[in-house]
């Protein structure tokens, strides 16, 4: 077991790691093949995804010593910190630098990134080449940073930290359940799906509030209401649904059991939760496909479907719409202007954008909207009643988790959308390969 095991998940980036540390500590492999040692690594990222744990793994694995410089102090101390922390890695070489959230360095931005700061680290880099002195350094936001910091030379390594997704929710969401005692057995995989794409620091947040309110309860254990809870307090900033609640009306939750409607009949299993009390709902996803044109299409229409579900449904005009709207024609803009999904006379490069070429792509935008808009009715029709159960549930229960979803899905029937197609087992292949133009 390395340093690198104490890193849940991140497999791909453990591995990058795990080389450069190869390369810092036998030298002498890489100087026989010609290849110099190399400068430095950033590792940048949303702040809570773990850069500082990876950064410090790294540094115990390559168990050279290392010298720890942070915004501590005011900016002109902070400067000679800067020189001095190089000074003495360089007296004991081989050494790393690690600055850590070097973003933070300067009240700096893309439009002034020559801060004395950032002036300073690229001088004592510079000076410190041939020296045995690795670089390491961690940021949130690297577009503060001057380009000639973070260019080859410098930096020669910089890595992109995302917040977990798939797999990587999945495991660190069960490492945060171990040693926490719940009711029966919790799944791992919904928690994950719900927090999917959030840092690791919110999932450790969350599941620890849950324990708070379970020992608040006295409770002996903690359930999956309690992580619900919790869930939709820290993240959502919503109060469970449960006893006492305000009823929820026909038309809010219409509204969410049509987002939750078209998104299964495009993507099934990828609906999460539904919440709605007496003022306000949501619908929560998880992107299950790897289909783009498919996930798209369930974004804009799934934006489209709570506005839709309460005018079939009512006759009424839903006023609390306007931010799906506002989703939905962003997206379909991108794919007019970016895609060209409305022809390449509408594609926008930025440079010669006339008056005349954005009123177009308005119009074109306005259309497509209007193209998606009546797709999702038809969506909605198919599955009237899969509509209808589900908007009784969400005004009975308030909150509804996957597992509801699905029951309600399957028992009420779900009919495919148009625009599934069949996966490339099932697909009709050509009898021969096409030949390629020449």
């Amino acid at each position: 077991m390395d340093a690198f095991d104490k890193i849940i998940g991140y497999s791909k980036v453990k591995g990058e790691l795990r080389q450069i540390c190869d390369s810092l500590r036998n030298g002498e492999v890489y100087a026989g093949l010609g290849v110099k040692a190399p400068q430095g690594l950033l590792l940048y990222g949303e702040p809570g995804v773990g850069k500082t744990l990876m950064a410090s793994a790294l540094i115990e694995e390559c168990g050279r010593p290392a010298f720890i410089c942070r915004k501590d102090r005011p900016d002109g101390d902070f400067i000679k910190a800067i020189k001095e922390t190089f000074d003495r890695a360089a007296e004991q070489a081989p050494s790393i630098v690690f600055l850590d959230d070097m973003d933070k360095f300067a009240n700096g931005d893309e439009d002034h990134p020559d801060a004395e700061e950032y002036v300073t680290v690229q001088s004592c880099i510079d000076a410190v080449k041939g020296r045995e002195v690795y670089v390491l350094a961690t940021a949130n936001d690297i577009s503060v940073l001057p380009r000639s910091l973070r260019r080859a030379g410098r930096f020669d390594r910089v890595i992109e930290i995302e917040a977990p997704h798939g797999e990587d929710a999945e495991l660190i969401t069960e490492h945060f359940l171990s040693g926490r005692r719940f009711v029966g057995e919790i799944d791992p995989k919904p928690i994950a799906r719900i927090m999917d794409g959030r840092s690791t620091a919110e999932l450790e947040t969350v599941i620890n509030q849950a324990g708070i309110y379970a020992g608040y309860e006295r409770a002996e254990a903690i359930s999956m209401e309690h992580f619900l809870r919790a869930c939709l307090k820290i993240i959502f900033e919503m109060d469970a649904a449960g006893p006492g609640r305000e009823a929820v009306s026909y038309e809010i939750a219409l509204h969410e059991a049509g987002h939750a409607v078209v998104h299964e009949a495009l993507c099934p299993g990828c609906v999460t939760l539904v919440c709605a009390d007496s003022n306000k709902g949501f619908t929560h996803y998880y992107r299950n496909t790897e289909d783009y044109r498919l996930w798209m299409e369930a974004r804009i229409m799934g934006s489209l479907a709570g506005m839709a579900a309460v005018e079939m449904k009512t006759g009424l005009q839903d006023w609390g719409s306007s931010s799906d709207l506002d989703q939905a024609f962003d997206r379909v803009e991108d794919l007019v202007k970016n895609s060209c999904v409305s022809g390449f006379s509408l594609h926008s490069n930025g440079y010669n954008d006339s008056g005349q070429l954005r009123a177009r792509q308005e119009q074109a935008v306005s259309a497509e909207v209007e193209k998606y808009y009546m797709r999702t009715k038809q969506i909605l029709a198919a599955n009237a009643g899969f509509l209808e159960a589900l908007a009784r549930l969400v005004m009975e229960k308030g909150l509804l988790t996957m597992e509801d979803v699905s029951r309600i899905r399957d028992e009420a029937g779900r009919a495919p959308a148009d625009t599934e197609r069949p996966a490339p087992e099932e697909a009709a292949l050509p009898a021969e390969k096409p030949a390629l133009a020449a």
